[in-house]
């Protein structure tokens, strides 16, 4: 049940924290927060955050066992980041849908689910699940201000990286995406 409910909480904060930057006026909080373009990236950073909101909140409702529940949600974790980048790069990143998030946060949601109640001693990997949380939390917040120059970060609208400025010319922008890419 909590399961289900966290596919909901997680695709609704989607929603608002896609419009997070522009409601917050451009400051900190929606760069920090919200979808400042519309990369892969920042489509992604916008579902892996209430993801782990919503394990905070099971894990302080549930009481569940912490070295288990910890390794098993840090593993729904990164997949959930991965195949969603995966999916959107395969079918492209101006068809990003609710489909694909809804899909990806699902199949995370049951893996983390299917891990907990299994049989694997997921405890042992509490260590590195700690580790790799705060990798997350270092590539969380460093990617949006500082992205690589990839496709996973390239803005399918204006061909730039990162924030973009107020005020672009976005056809020029446009332009040189074109020259860059040829």
């Amino acid at each position: 049940m909590l399961e289900a409910a966290g596919i909901i909480f997680v695709l609704i904060c989607r929603l608002f924290m896609s419009k997070l930057y522009t409601l917050c006026g451009g400051n900190l909080v929606g760069v920090m927060f919200g979808s400042v373009n519309k990369s892969i990236w920042e489509n992604c950073k916008i579902l892996l955050l209430p993801y782990l909101f919503w394990s905070l909140i099971e894990l302080m409702s549930v009481s569940p066992h912490m070295r288990r529940f910890t390794s098993c949600k840090t593993i729904s974790l990164y997949f959930l980041g991965l195949s969603y980048i995966g999916l959107s790069l395969i079918f492209g990143a101006e068809n990003q849908s609710i489909f694909i998030a809804a899909l990806c946060t699902a199949l995370a949601f049951v893996l983390s689910f299917a891990l907990y109640r299994s049989k694997f001693n997921v405890q042992t990997l509490f260590a590195p699940s700690v580790f790799l949380l705060f990798l997350f939390w270092a590539v969380y917040f460093s990617f949006t201000p500082f992205p690589p120059q990839n496709a996973v970060f390239l803005d399918s609208e204006s061909g730039l990286y990162g924030i973009i400025p107020t005020h672009i010319d976005l056809g020029a922008a446009a332009l040189d995406a074109m020259y860059y890419f040829s």
